[in-house]
């Protein structure tokens, strides 16, 4: 078992955020799976907060369309 600080913690989540944010977005741009979680595994570590909140930012906006969309 593994015990985090608090601050450990939310450097985790915040890692964990960035992972699935750009593994999502590398997807629905058409990358293959196991490409998108390993390129997001390295980015995840460089991209700069600014960058980062404007991958978020448009990965949900893209998302609100497609459901919007699908009636959702």
């Amino acid at each position: 078992a593994i015990t985090l600080t608090s601050k450990g913690l939310a450097i985790a989540e915040t890692m964990y955020t960035r992972h699935t944010v750009l593994t999502e977005m590398l997807k629905g741009l058409g990358v293959d799976e196991k490409t998108a979680a390993e390129d997001a595994c390295r980015i995840e570590h460089v991209i700069s907060e600014k960058s980062f909140a404007a991958v978020q930012a448009h990965l949900e906006q893209v998302t609100k369309m497609r459901e919007d969309a699908h009636g959702q």
